[in-house]
């Protein structure tokens, strides 16, 4: 028995092997421990270094719910001015939360542009678990 010759890779194996290839790249540098992460931002004792992705987390965690920013600014006089901004929770940030906490698939679609907003998203998974639980206690 010779050694088989493998047929060369077609268009799509060759973008499913690069696929993998840079999920590999992305999950190793994500466990790269090179965040310093702020005690006033952790609530913790003192700063701490972290991993990418729990920065990443962080930062996501910190648009969804909003936050107060304190922005610095020296006038022409030369007296610095502060004011505190507040940032509105960012709905595009609580529906990839809640994507990933409840383990559903990124997108939903509907009719129009394939693409449901994050409050109708929010609004139509409330009906499907009512629903659901309509349809247990009938049984």
């Amino acid at each position: 028995m010779g050694k088989r010759k493998s047929k060369p890779m077609n268009a799509h194996g060759i973008k499913t092997k690069a696929g993998m290839l840079l999920s590999k790249y992305i999950k190793e540098i994500a466990d790269e421990q090179t965040e310093m992460l702020k005690r006033e931002d952790t609530n913790e004792d003192e700063d701490r270094m972290a991993t990418k992705a729990e920065a990443l987390a962080r930062v996501i965690w910190k648009h969804a719910l909003g936050y107060k920013e304190t922005i610095s600014k020296v006038n022409a006089a030369g007296a610095t001015i502060t004011a505190t901004k507040d940032v509105k929770p960012n709905t595009v940030y609580i529906g990839m939360i809640l994507d990933r906490t409840e383990g559903r698939a990124p997108l939903m679609a509907d009719g129009k542009d394939g693409k449901l907003s994050i409050p109708d998203r929010i609004s139509q998974e409330g009906k499907n678990r009512i629903n659901n639980i309509v349809k247990d206690r009938k049984k």
